[in-house]
């Protein structure tokens, strides 16, 4: 076969410019730490590459939502804490409040710390996050929660409560509403409330009270009124028309009145008709239990009839506090179990981005011993080639022509 000068030098050049072209790649992977810097040079572990990157992207921004949720949590926790805090405080003044030897003016003083905790409390529940959202609003985080005007307190947030995506199926709440916190708190015992008769002039205090039957209470018809006949003899009726009796007994001060399941113990003289209501509980608000208990230690105390209407006050403020300490109990646990899943969320999203981007570096990161391995090799062919196509070159027939 004939192998013209012309294209023996070509195939060299080709051959030449192939060795340098991987050279060259040789030596960019070297300097990039990459395997390959188009796909093209490795399609399946580039698009491999494309696919384990786009998952620790989504991880790493899991990991920014989990962080933010975490700083929002924590501050709940801490104005929740507060929040026991200020809520026991004022229980252990309605306690002393109801005391005997207090005087009217005392009792306005302790009114007043009142008055303070309650704008305490409106502070509190407008708390905003490090971002200067507000903490208790819903999703309408740009918006204050609570504004009041007088005795009249108003939530303007929404009733959506704000989730943040963790993990791939995986949401976690934020933060609360301010209704699920201040305002969406069953007054009384949390089953029923009693309220005093508006017209009572003795000297009765209804003190604490519990359901003991609650079978028997969801069979009856609440409201019921319990109703004194005489100083020593009470009626207890329910809702239905005409009224029906429930029970009738004989009344002494400081007795357990029993009925349909629920028990209320009673203390004090009563006037014929006095009256109190035993109906199912309703929302209150921690702001209006709060100034309601103002409202009645700055009121007048003279007399019996006057002492047992503060005490009843008292003693119903004394209930709503309660079930107001139990609520942020019961969502302080809700917050620790978030925070708890977020702990547990983050160390999986970890784990798995450590998984994921080893796989990432065995597919696209350069083995440096082989690479500079490769790269001496090149190296030393290119330069055998260059010699050897040097001394082809040279050869021909006219060399021998005399």
């Amino acid at each position: 076969m004939r192998i013209s000068s012309a294209y023996l030098a070509q195939s060299f050049v080709a051959a030449i410019e192939q060795q340098q072209s991987n050279l060259a790649r040789t030596q960019q992977q070297i300097a990039t730490g990459l395997r390959f810097s188009a796909p093209s040079q490795d399609p399946a572990a580039a698009s491999q590459s494309l696919d384990i990157q786009a998952t620790v992207d989504q991880i790493g921004q899991f990991a920014t939502n989990s962080n933010l949720a975490q700083s929002r949590l924590s501050v709940e926790d801490s104005t929740l804490s507060t929040l026991t805090n200020l809520l026991q405080r004022v229980r252990n003044l309605s306690v002393q409040a109801a005391n005997a030897t207090q005087t009217p003016e005392t009792r306005a003083a302790i009114a007043t710390e009142i008055q303070q905790q309650l704008a305490g409390l409106v502070q509190l529940a407008n708390t905003q996050d490090g971002s200067g959202q507000s903490l208790f609003s819903g999703t309408a985080t740009a918006t204050t929660p609570f504004s009041q005007s007088g005795a009249t307190f108003t939530y303007s947030g929404n009733q959506t409560q704000r989730f943040v995506q963790i993990g791939t199926n995986r949401q976690v709440a934020d933060g609360d509403t301010g209704t699920r916190i201040f305002q969406q708190i069953r007054n009384g015992n949390g089953t029923f409330a009693v309220s005093t008769g508006a017209g009572n002039q003795g000297a009765v205090i209804i003190g604490s009270n519990s359901v003991t039957d609650p079978t028997a209470w969801a069979a009856g018809s609440p409201p019921y009124t319990l109703t004194f006949t005489s100083q020593t003899t009470y009626t207890i009726t329910d809702s239905a028309l005409p009224a029906p009796t429930v029970t009738n007994g004989n009344y002494t001060d400081g007795q357990t009145i029993s009925f349909n399941g629920a028990q209320l113990q009673v203390s004090g003289t009563p006037v014929v008709g006095d009256s109190f209501t035993i109906a199912p509980s309703t929302n209150q608000d921690v702001f209006t239990t709060l100034q309601n208990l103002v409202t009645a230690l700055n009121g007048s105390q003279t007399g019996a009839t006057g002492q047992a209407k503060l005490g009843n006050s008292v003693n119903r403020a004394i209930e709503a506090l309660d079930q107001n300490l139990s609520n942020v109990s019961n969502v302080r646990s809700e917050v620790g179990s978030r925070l708890n899943a977020l702990d547990t969320q983050s160390s999986s999203n970890s784990d798995v981005t450590l998984q994921l981007k080893s796989t990432l570096s065995n597919l696209r990161d350069v083995d440096y011993a082989a690479a500079v391995t490769t790269l001496n090799q090149q190296l030393t062919g290119l330069q055998a080639a260059q010699a050897s196509y040097v001394k082809l070159q040279n050869l021909s027939l006219f060399n021998y022509i005399q």
